[in-house]
């Protein structure tokens, strides 16, 4: 198992060859989403309301659906 933070560059494949059979990019995807927020609150900064940030964001019927999954 391997969390290829500093390693990026390679592959899955490279990384099964050398016997790795488990890669977690949850270190990645938590560094992806505070761009993405601050992005959100700048443009409701900006704007003074939510609306232009609405192509940025999960429709609200997206979320109910994840939460009826759970």
């Amino acid at each position: 198992m391997v969390v290829p933070s500093t390693y990026s560059h390679i592959t899955e494949k490279e990384l099964s060859d050398l016997g790795v059979n488990i890669v977690i990019y949850a270190n990645h995807l938590l560094r992806s989403s505070y761009p993405a927020m601050k992005k959100t609150a700048e443009t409701i900064l900006h704007n003074q309301r939510a609306l232009e940030c609405e192509e940025l964001c999960l429709p609200i019927k997206d979320i109910i659906n994840l939460i009826k999954l759970s």
